[in-house]
């Protein structure tokens, strides 16, 4: 405010402020005492305006206490009033009730100090960690990349797949420390990963120069500090009302940023037009295979647009999301922004990594595997201290999934592809201002079941009626469902589940809160109620449950959530795990001598359907690796569940799920004619400029191939390919420089055109020789797992007879990166599990940890027990 007579800032406090309360700020949680009125007054003397405000509740003045007392007046001369201290204690996460906050009189004041003086507020940053192994990890292996690419004709461009709860944004911070950065530009999808952004920069001793800025928080963007610039992709491509960049965007285009920070990719890059066909298959076997021929038509011709957007060097920076209103690919260059070097960001960029849009030395890897067995050999090695244990305060995750279509007492209706249909389960609808189930009694079942209370028609279906640990029934869960958040199918499921736990008479003493809905806020708005909740709940002892389709299921910490029923079908693992790792956040609570008391040791994922979970669990598993056919898909998956136990109860017992039976959920439906669609897949294929490059590097295999009819012309195919890229390349530049609206040169659609039907041509070429391997693989005793056994098969004459091609050809061709290894791998798994469900008439089990040979199957012994709490 300017031009304003300068009022006065006061805080007081009256009888019944001083209460317990709690807050908590990234994983940690604060407990303090006492609460403060903070406002703001025009009168000389403050004491008129609170007895104005008090006078009725305590005549006279009786216990009212002012702190503080001072002109709303900057160094400027410029005015401000208690909206701004409020918002910068809001940003501090401090709750607040009105003009009532409930802070410490220090936090106060440095709220203030911030407001008159224009910087940051920093009453909190005591954090001074340093960082994990893997993160210095990530930071040197990013920052020697980026150093060797520096003078490249384009910006160079890391990816990193990290786990959620790695602490990406706290190692981007440290990245950009290392390389001098001063200007660094966050980008995302979800608005609500603003605060983890903030907070990190404000709470830690090794920023303390750093500048914080949004749309909310303007800075100056000539300032000489390092400046960290928090934008959505949303904001940034609307408009003004005069259609031109909104003002509060109009910096960010101007600024020449050292690094363009790309957050939660795998939101933008699985959309759209890379998007999973998830629709059920039709009846008409007709049009399916006329469909299923499309697809892969649609699926060849995509991955050849991707590989010209990667080969064309400018940073992709999101894919076609319809929903956002996005409807081609957007770059760097669509979107007016200039960075030298681009950071990528996902702890689920499973399309990114299998459609190799980053080179291998430009990925560094970290995943729940990994940070649990870092954690478990910490612990392990008798010379480290137990409490300095850098991955401490990360739970472990446990699965629990339950056959609720075995438990119900009514039949359950099956979804359109002849599975159980947990979203059907849940559905409701709205009936003028309420919303209701639209079977009201079986969901009404469902919450006794998840006490462990079931009809006598649904315990008639148990055996020997066993009954498993139920959620909300069984001790070692108590801890973990204090507040839990679900996962529903619709805005109207979750209205008619708050109001059915609020009439439930063991859910009733729960705090429900929706978090779905235009009432619930966006972005980062949308985390405010639920921190409020807890707050409350935290007061009066109680549990929450926060409900939701969707909002905060990317990118948000929430410590107090220690386990998430998911009670929705979803068909997409990026999707499924977003939401499962939501409950990992690690939970801390600061004590008085500044040590941590860990809150939460161990989390969990109740699933009500086992056969989707164990589906998405084998393709998270087997997509961890980011493409490599070093390790086959059963070590992979044996790997997780280690660290990720996985409990199925099915009607009979609960029991641990191993590895054989992931496998053969996450291949299931592999029959013959499927099977044979698989070994013909455009993807088994990959013939992007960087693998034709490799190949044509290679001349004594290209002499090999040479002598084959169909590679006579192997060379000038290949770089027939690469040359029709260069002039699509030279097109798009010339058209960028003369203005998008011009029209595409007819001879760059030309090329487009030629090299799709030279890339189809050359592909289908080489499919000959990836199916003859099912062949291969039939005539041998050797059991093949993966793309590597193949490799590494003995019968080398074999092999040569049936494919054409010899072992150490084929194995140079996967080298190079011709024949795609996590589809290969993909493909011959299930080859594996057809071909056994052929042998295995004698009953026997396959593949355990400790396989015996029986001829051409293998068994294994029995899984462990279930643990005891």
């Amino acid at each position: 405010m300017s031009g304003k007579a300068a009022g006065r800032i006061y805080v007081y406090t009256a009888p019944g402020y001083d209460t317990d309360w709690t807050r908590t700020v990234g994983s940690t949680t604060v407990e303090g005492r006492g609460r403060f009125k903070v406002g703001y007054t025009g009168r000389k003397d403050p004491r008129v305006r609170i007895k104005e405000q008090t006078g009725t509740l305590y005549p006279g003045g009786d216990g009212i206490v002012i702190h503080i007392d001072e002109p709303a007046v900057r160094e400027d001369g410029t005015t401000f009033d208690d909206h701004a201290v409020h918002a910068v204690l809001d940003s501090a996460g401090v709750q607040r009730q009105s003009e009532v906050v409930e802070a410490t009189l220090d936090e106060i004041r440095a709220a203030i100090a911030a407001v008159r003086a224009r910087r940051a507020y920093d009453p909190g940053r005591v954090d001074d960690f340093g960082m994990r192994p893997e993160q210095e990890a990530a930071v040197d292996q990013t920052a020697a990349y980026f150093a060797e690419h520096a003078g490249d004709a384009h910006p160079p461009r890391f990816l990193w797949n990290a786990k959620m709860r790695f602490g990406k944004t706290f190692t981007t911070y440290q990245l950009a420390r290392r390389m001098g950065w001063k200007r660094v530009l966050v980008l995302t999808y979800k608005p609500a990963v603003r605060n983890a952004w903030h907070d990190d920069l404000v709470s830690h001793v090794d920023f303390a120069d750093w500048v914080y800025s949004d749309r909310h928080n303007p800075c100056d963007p000539d300032t000489e500090k390092p400046v960290v610039w928090f934008a959505s992709f949303q904001d940034l491509l609307g408009k003004g009302a005069d259609g031109d960049v909104k003002d509060h965007n109009v910096d960010v285009h101007l600024i020449d940023w050292d690094c363009i920070v790309l957050d939660e990719y795998h939101f933008g890059a699985w959309q759209g037009a890379a998007k999973e066909v998830c629709s059920p298959a039709t009846a008409d076997t007709t049009k399916t295979d006329r469909k299923e021929a499309a697809d892969a038509d649609a699926e060849a011709e995509r991955a050849d647009e991707l590989t010209d957007l990667v080969n064309e060097g400018t940073p992709r920076l999101i894919a076609a999301t319809p929903d956002a209103g996005i409807t081609e690919d957007l770059d760097a260059a669509d979107l007016h922004l200039s960075a030298k070097s681009y950071l990528y960001l996902s702890g689920t960029p499973f399309r990114a990594l299998t459609e190799g849009e980053f080179n291998e030395d430009a990925i560094f890897n970290w995943t729940y595997p990994d940070e649990q067995a870092a954690k478990a050999e910490w612990d392990e090695n008798p010379s480290r201290e137990a409490d300095r244990n850098p991955y401490r305060e990360l739970p472990q995750m446990q699965m629990f999934t339950y056959a609720l279509s075995e438990m119900a007492s009514v039949a359950i209706d099956q979804g359109a592809d002849g599975l159980f249909d947990l979203s059907g389960y849940f559905a409701a609808n709205k009936v003028g201002s309420e919303y209701h189930f639209v079977d009201d009694n079986r969901v009404g079942e469902f919450l006794n079941l998840l006490r462990g209370q079931m009809t006598q028609s649904a315990t008639e279906k148990l055996l020997n009626n066993f009954k498993p640990p139920f959620p909300y029934s069984d001790g070692r869960f108590t801890a973990a469902v204090e507040h839990t958040v679900w996962f529903l199918p619709s805005v109207a499921s979750a209205h008619a589940m708050k109001a059915k736990l609020e009439a439930h008479p063991f859910f009733k003493d729960y705090l429900v809160h929706v978090a779905a809905g235009n009432a619930a806020k966006m972005g980062a708005e949308a985390k405010k109620p639920v921190d409020a909740v807890l707050a409350k709940a935290a007061k009066l002892g109680k549990g929450t449950i926060t409900l939701s389709v969707g909002k905060l299921m990317t990118g948000v910490t929430v410590p107090q959530w220690g386990a998430i029923l998911i009670l929705r079908s979803l068909k997409s693992p990026e999707s499924y795990f977003q939401a499962a790792f939501r409950v990992q956040s690690p939970w801390t609570m600061r004590n008085d001598d500044g040590s941590r008391t860990i809150k939460k040791d161990t989390c969990y994922v109740f699933d009500f359907d086992p056969n989707r979970a164990l589906t998405l669990v084998y393709q998270y598993g087997t997509q961890l690796s980011g493409g490599s056919m070093k390790t086959p898909p059963p070590a992979v998956i044996g790997e997780l569940i280690e660290y990720l136990p996985i409990f199925a109860f099915d009607g009979g017992r609960m029991d641990p799920v191993d590895v054989n039976t992931v496998m053969d959920w996450g291949t299931a439906g592999a029959g013959a004619a499927m099977l044979a669609k698989r070994w013909g897949s455009p993807r088994l294929i990959d013939l992007s400029d960087e693998v034709l490059t490799k190949l044509l590097a290679d001349s004594d295999l290209l002499d090999r191939l040479e002598q084959v009819e169909d590679f006579r012309n192997l060379r000038e195919d290949a770089n027939k390919i690469i040359a029709q890229s260069n002039k699509l390349r030279k097109g798009k530049k010339t058209r960028a420089e003369g203005g998008s609206d011009e029209p595409e040169d007819a001879e760059v659609t030309a090329a487009r055109k030629a090299k799709r039907e030279q890339v189809k041509t050359l592909r289908a070429k080489l499919l000959k020789f990836v199916q003859a391997i099912p062949v291969f693989m039939y005539l041998t005793d050797f059991r093949e797992e993966a793309l590597v056994h193949v490799i590494e098969s003995l019968d080398t004459q074999l092999f040569e007879r049936v494919t054409g091609l010899t072992l150490a050809d084929f194995h140079k061709l996967a080298a190079v990166g011709v024949f795609n290894p996590v589809h290969m791998d993909e493909a011959i798994w299930q080859f594996r599990l057809f071909e056994r469900a052929s042998l295995d008439y004698l009953g026997t089990h396959f593949y355990g940890s400790e396989p015996t040979r029986l001829g051409l199957w293998e068994h294994s012994e029995p899984a462990p027990p279930l643990p005891t709490a």
